[in-house]
């Protein structure tokens, strides 16, 4: 073959529809739960079809801590009025209760949207010994509720479709210094239309932004709810295609599901097997290696299965892994519109141009990864991240643009959750029917390209320099925004610093052989996307929780003296200084990095 364009061609003639449904009809008769004997029937299935196909793998055996819900239910008193029952579903690691009765209070401020420090107190302060009615679903939310002295949680989910949540703060398996990091707070969600009612019992209605309003319409409530929360062990299959160097792309996705989970991710498991079988017979062309994992532990442990595979296999990971495709929510019957979640180190070019063939309109802009869908793998310095996100696009609703105001992106269309059209997302509806075979087909083809792409060009094909202009970007408008007390200056003159040594690596990486280029591609691009996204050490792992682009820096938009507690502002302020530190020292070691290898290079 010419060129590696022709051989995409020949893999996506490879890839195969039917035997994708075959295999997703197998899924669909397995409730995958970690660690359950449908859950290990999925991985026997993929390992024989693996071995069927000659490709190599190895089953990961691991422990986690899974929790599943058994029974919950809420039972209403109101004096003067018949008791009844709301129907509920209780969250991953929620704590269990036994006849819990207590006050029910409606968390007014819930609608207000984003609080100061010193709103927040007040909101939380109202939480003792009540049992709280509320549509906020975070998991800081319910943290700071155990913390405030909270009995119990009934949330809203707006959907009249029970759907399953967590309120896992740590991701993945915990370290000891954790354990206060799972309350334990007996959590339940209900129904939209039972959540109105429930508001309107206690003398409010939902929109409001006064103050809670119950005086003599009390309302008290009683919670029960039973959970399965225990140590399971759970296993992996994780397949490699050997390329002509160590460098790795992974590709993968979680097999663990609500139900028969078809969409969620069935789909995903099946185009990623189809991906290999397709990979496999080019294997002597790759330049690349390719990994194909499917996790565990997903939604049941908290990414517990992906977070096993990087603190075990770090150095590997450290060393050697170039891009990580995650394909998660696939094949949605309907679905005709792809945008991409990625580091924005692929660059914008590369976006419109990939999406152009998959879209009726010019492509969205891509938008920040967000701390979801096992995006484990910051830490371990991994330079290209992308999730593709399918949606609906009706051709005529006005397309979301690039904003002006890069700390304020513009909202992305939804596809599933809340407002989305693929409502069935961790519900019992996300059934085999959901899937759309020209859907899916087409996202096998996305999948297949994306591996193929970071597998075969060399020098790796990463924007560096359009990554330091936009960190540029940020810096600026933290510099325009923030409190005096918050001074990014120092962080500006080494972003500055970096973005000259930064071209001097772009403009003299291609001459050079690709497995001396991709070390030290991992080595500084993979540190910028580091730092970009994360806020701790490489070796951990941050907390479960979604946060926006350099997220300390992010976090302190909006707080001032004069609106934040005392202790809180002071508290803000060491973790400033320490995240100041952070990245001026990191953006160091990354121009001594490029110069050391810039004089290699001149010396060989």
């Amino acid at each position: 073959m010419d060129s590696w364009a022709e051989m995409e061609e020949e893999i996506l003639r490879e890839l195969n529809l039917g035997r994708m449904k075959e295999d997703a009809e197998v899924f669909s008769r397995l409730e995958r739960y970690s660690g359950s004997e449908a859950g290990e029937a999925a991985v026997d299935y993929l390992v024989q079809e693996l071995k069927a196909a000659g490709i190599g793998y190895e089953r990961h055996y691991y422990e986690l801590m899974r929790s599943l819900p058994v029974q919950a239910s809420v039972r209403v008193k109101k004096p003067g009025e018949l008791d009844f029952t709301v129907e509920a579903i209780a969250a991953v690691y929620s704590g269990e209760a036994h006849g819990l009765e207590g006050e029910l209070v409606w968390d007014w401020m819930c609608d207000k949207g984003p609080l100061t420090g010193v709103e927040q107190e007040k909101r939380f302060s109202a939480f003792k010994g009540k049992i709280v009615l509320t549509y906020d679903i975070s998991f800081p939310f319910y943290y700071e509720a155990a913390r405030a002295g909270a009995l119990g949680i009934i949330a809203i989910w707006p959907k009249d479709i029970h759907h399953h949540d967590t309120m896992g703060g740590v991701w993945g398996m915990p370290g000891s210094r954790d354990r206060d990091l799972y309350p334990y707070l007996p959590y339940v969600q209900i129904l939209g239309q039972d959540g109105l009612k429930l508001i309107g019992m206690t003398g409010n209605t939902a929109g409001s932004t006064d103050e809670n309003t119950a005086g003599n319409t009390a309302v008290t409530v009683q919670m029960d709810v039973a959970m399965d929360n225990r140590i399971v062990r759970s296993s992996m299959p994780v397949a490699t295609i050997p390329g002509k160097s160590e460098s790795f792309v992974l590709l993968s996705g979680h097999y663990d599901s609500w139900y028969e989970g078809m969409t969620d991710n069935g789909a995903a498991n099946v185009l990623m097997l189809e991906t290999a079988r397709a990979l496999k017979k080019f294997q002597e062309k790759l330049n690349r290696t390719v990994v194909v994992a499917w996790w565990s532990g997903h939604s049941d442990g908290r990414y517990s299965g992906s977070t096993w595979f990087c603190d075990h296999h770090y150095e590997y990971l450290r060393k050697h892994c170039v891009a990580h495709i995650n394909m998660d929510i696939c094949g949605c019957m309907g679905s005709n519109a792809v945008r991409f979640d990625m580091t924005g180190m692929e660059g914008e070019a590369f976006n419109d141009e990939f999406l152009a063939p998959y879209n009726s309109r010019k492509p969205l802009p891509y938008r920040a990864l967000d701390r979801s869908s096992d995006q484990t793998f910051w830490g371990a310095m991994t330079p290209v991240s992308i999730a593709p996100q399918f949606y609906m696009d009706d051709g005529t609703t006005p397309q979301p643009g690039k904003t002006g105001d890069i700390l304020r992106p513009a909202a992305m269309p939804a596809a599933f959750g809340v407002g989305g059209p693929f409502y069935w997302w961790h519900t019992k509806e996300d059934t085999l029917d959901k899937i759309g075979d020209d859907v899916l087909a087409r996202d096998c083809e996305i999948a297949a390209r994306l591996v193929l792409r970071y597998a075969m060009e060399t020098p790796l094909p990463i924007d560096m320099e359009g990554f330091m202009d936009e960190m540029q970007a940020y810096f600026d408008a933290f510099g325009r925004e923030l409190d005096p007390d918050f001074d990014v200056a120092p962080v500006q003159a080494a972003i500055a610093r970096t973005q000259e040594a930064v071209k001097k690596l772009s403009d003299a990486v291609r001459a050079y052989p690709q497995q001396d280029a991709d070390a030290i591609l991992i080595r500084t691009a993979g540190e910028l996307v580091r730092l970009k996204y994360t806020y701790s050490s490489p070796y951990g792992h941050d907390y479960a929780v979604e946060h926006e682009p350099y997220a300390v820096f992010s976090s302190l938009l909006g707080v001032h003296r004069d609106n934040t507690p005392e202790d809180r502002y002071l508290m803000s302020q060491t973790d400033f200084i320490r995240q100041r530190n952070r990245m001026t020292g990191q953006l160091h070691e990354v121009c001594e990095a490029i110069e050391l290898q810039m004089y290699r290079w001149q010396v060989q």
